[in-house]
């Protein structure tokens, strides 16, 4: 009964956390959107906003599908808005469910997941990532699911299949969920499940395999001065090159997570708490191994990537929260029993995590915090798009940040007025000959700024203030957002 009333808990909660900022304030919830406009309406899987629309070769295709199916359904946009917020609900709730179901195997004492994981659930970064248009929970369902039907003692060859095909849907949701792809086979294989574990690699790749075709074949199509944020990953890996990914490794992968819990202490007091926390993890992930190998195997591949993923690990930490969670929980137990000279080592860490966490969770729940950057990111636009429907023509071309935005709500083709490159976990923005051409080939008719501290700000100083008069200033709300029109120097 549990994993129903969880489920159904955290669904309740997920339609509580939605708000009414704008779509694609965090950037890639609006290109979600724009690629499931762009099949709803038969263009294929294309970057709508973009002049010349060229192929979505960043973003895998199973979530902007899903949503084109609610797009079909119901095409007013951003009334429509309301579907996607019901399905994001859905799919983290079926995923808490069977989380809950798949915890059964742990073999632990029930309290773990009746405290641990609704606490986990409703932690304010699962609220933030539910509330906006984000792919991470239906590749959390899907990841969830592949592993109820793969951590058995003997699975069948159709239940090995099934499961491969989960994880083959989960890494066309996030492009991360190639570590099920891998680890489920290897798994069940090592367990001695040799048949179904072929099932499970052929159903993988019998779905992954036409994407993967599909991205050979056009990942070349997007412009090299983009293909930071548009391009495949294979070109963001290409940009960062191998020594720059070597250089990037973060081995903070568990830093989110105890950013969330642990209290504001020096930072010596708190590197040790963090390391507690980690073992706790560890431990925990050792002590039901036996029991969830393939769930093991699983995750311990999956943060091993994030760590050397040339991006912020936080994302990627949050939407396996719960597990964690969990598994924290296990290890501080496991210690626990394990004599008296561990269990001061618990004894602290809850004491750090009991100041940190219930304080900073109840004003977030209390103040809606979790939406608050969405929100904040949206007042701006919400001065922007109005006066680019009522000043601009419809053929304008506008360069802006949030650039997929800027399109869903005005109509304009919208394109991004700060480019970079990666550079192992950071990134180095192009010079301003590059961007300024970029425009130009595109033909950018105006710019928008949402304000001062915009990343394209600098660029913007630089034109206004050149002696082309590449800009001409249209409005500016002080310490706010601006308009311009943009004309390509001679």
């Amino acid at each position: 009964m549990f994993p129903g009333f969880l489920a159904l808990g955290v669904f309740a909660v997920s339609l509580w956390a939605q708000h009414g900022g704008l779509v694609g304030v965090f950037y890639d919830d609006g290109i979600y959107v724009v690629l499931a406009k762009a099949l709803a309406e038969g263009e294929g899987y294309r970057y709508l906003h973009l002049p010349g629309a060229p192929p979505g070769v960043h973003y895998p295709i199973l979530y902007p599908a899903v949503l084109s199916l609610l797009w079909r359904m119901w095409p007013a946009f951003p009334q429509n808005v309301a579907l996607f917020q019901l399905f994001d609900s859905a799919a983290l709730a079926v995923a808490a469910g069977l989380i809950a179901k798949h915890a059964r195997r742990w073999n632990i004492p029930p309290v773990v997941q009746y405290v641990s994981l609704p606490l986990a659930f409703v932690a304010f970064p699962l609220l933030t990532i539910v509330g906006v248009r984000f792919s991470e929970p239906l590749f959390l369902a899907l990841l969830a699911g592949a592993l109820v039907l793969a951590d058995r003692e003997e699975v069948s060859g159709a239940r090995g299949a099934a499961a491969g095909l989960l994880a083959g849907l989960a890494a066309l949701t996030r492009s991360i969920g190639i570590a099920a792809v891998v680890s489920i086979p290897v798994a069940l294989w090592l367990g001695g499940n040799r048949k179904p574990a072929v099932a499970a690699l052929i159903g993988s790749v019998a779905l992954l395999g036409p994407w993967v075709i599909w991205l050979f074949l056009h990942g070349d199509a997007v412009d090299s001065r983009i293909a930071s944020n548009y391009g495949t990953y294979l070109a963001a890996a290409g940009q960062t090159g191998l020594v720059g990914i070597l250089g990037g490794i973060d081995f903070g992968v568990f830093a989110p997570l105890a950013r969330l819990t642990l209290p504001a202490v020096p930072p010596v007091i708190w590197l040790a708490l963090a390391g507690l926390l980690a073992a706790a993890v560890v431990w925990g992930a050792v002590a039901v191994a036996p029991r969830v190998p393939v769930f093991v195997t699983t995750l311990g591949l999956y943060l091993a990537i994030v760590t050397v993923w040339p991006f912020a690990p936080d994302r990627f930490v949050w939407i396996v929260l719960p597990w964690l969670a969990m598994l924290a929980v296990v290890g501080s137990m496991a210690a626990w029993r394990k004599g008296s000279w561990t269990r001061w080592p618990v004894v602290v860490l809850a004491l750090g995590v009991l100041v940190g966490y219930p304080r900073r969770e109840a004003v977030s729940l209390w103040h809606r915090q979790f939406s608050a950057t969405a929100e904040g990111i949206t007042a701006p636009f919400s001065v922007l798009v109005p006066a680019i429907i009522a000043e601009l023509e419809a053929s304008a071309v506008v360069a802006s940040e949030d650039e997929a935005l800027v399109y869903l709500y005005t109509g304009r083709h919208s394109v991004p007025s700060y480019l970079f490159r990666w550079s192992g976990r950071s990134t180095t923005v192009l010079p301003r000959d590059s961007t300024v051409g970029f425009m130009c080939d595109t033909g950018v008719t105006h710019l928008a700024l949402s304000g001062p501290q915009a990343p394209a700000a600098p660029l913007v100083g630089e034109l206004a203030q050149g002696s082309d008069a590449t800009l001409s200033l249209l409005f500016r709300v002080t310490d706010g957002p601006a308009l311009y029109e943009f004309r390509c120097p001679d």
